[in-house]
């Protein structure tokens, strides 16, 4: 059997087991009980998340508790350990295809390095999109809420009606709503998960309104009126700025792109072009400084592309 065989079955039986390995030790936390779960809908106990646990004081812990939440988000059926198992075995198939491919160490690294970005990144845009799809969704949200008060339903009943008829991602994250209340949970300690669930300052607002008016009372269904319409403002301004912007963030992806795409067109197909630069210590400098004003330059711009709150 070849050497190029071996190791690819090599890396497939690493990939396997470390995501084997991965799912075990999920299912063992998940199922494990005491101070480790809360008591969900029909007397369950679900594992505990990163809405359930307060901010962590140490850097690894924020790393840690960050990645947590970016899963959370995504709206995917996985747990933080199932997701970094599935960015291990993705690093190491891109990372084993390339050594396989020429058979060199640093190859091979980078394409591990390149493999867990691209999950990560796949998870960023899952989560972006679910956000947006939330932002979307809550003037109708709203407007159907601020209906059903009108016709005489309780905020109770109109949270559980949002969460019966609404699909996608608000109405789930309603559902989870409806079955806290049922659970005997106040509105306010309800509002106060919807809020660590979901952090836009739109669902932020809407937690702080029917908090507020649970305790004074008022008219809730003018306020839920006024508030579809504050949102959807919101919305367009959001949408004008995204316009008026849009050229300079193309500009910005292109111009930022261009550096890395281009040192990873010469590594793969012309390294010969670039062993001076890697094996040389002013080369070294070079490229780690290049490195690091390309990071500066790339947040300056998100800064100041990026639409206040």
């Amino acid at each position: 059997m070849s050497l190029p065989v071996v190791c690819l079955i090599a890396f497939a039986a690493i990939a396997v087991v470390c995501f084997a390995v991965v799912m075990v030790f999920r299912d063992l936390f998940a199922t494990s009980g005491g101070g480790g779960s809360v008591l969900g809908p029909l007397g369950l106990r679900r594992p505990l998340t990163v809405a359930d646990e307060s901010p962590s004081a140490s850097f690894t812990g924020r790393i840690d508790q960050a990645f947590d939440r970016l899963v959370l988000e995504t709206g995917l059926d996985a747990s933080s350990t199932g997701a970094f198992g599935m960015l291990l075995v993705l690093g190491l198939i891109v990372g084993g295809s390339l050594f396989l491919w020429n058979e060199n160490p640093v190859f091979a690294t980078i394409g591990v390095l390149i493999g867990m970005t691209g999950g990560l990144v796949y998870f960023m845009y899952r989560r972006a999109k679910r956000l947006c799809e939330i932002q979307e969704q809550l003037p109708d949200v709203l407007d159907l809420m601020s209906r059903a008060v009108r016709a005489g339903e309780s905020l109770d009943q109109a949270i559980s009606l949002i969460g019966q008829e609404m699909d996608g991602a608000l109405g789930y994250e309603f559902q989870q709503c409806a079955r806290q209340l049922d659970m005997g949970m106040s509105v306010a300690g309800v509002m106060r998960s919807l809020m660590r669930r979901v952090r836009m300052m739109e669902v932020r607002i809407l937690a702080t309104t029917l908090t507020v008016h649970r305790q004074t009372g008022g008219n809730l269904a003018l306020a839920l009126e006024r508030m579809a319409g504050v949102v959807r403002d919101r919305l367009n301004y959001k949408r004008h700025m995204r316009a008026a912007t849009g050229a300079g963030r193309v500009s910005s992806i292109l111009i930022g792109a261009a550096g890395p795409v281009l040192f990873l067109g010469l590594f793969f197909w012309q390294y010969q072009y670039l062993q001076t630069m890697l094996t040389e210590e002013l080369g070294r400098v070079l490229l780690g400084t290049a490195v690091v004003m390309e990071i500066i330059g790339l947040i300056w711009v998100v800064r100041m592309l990026r639409t206040e709150e």
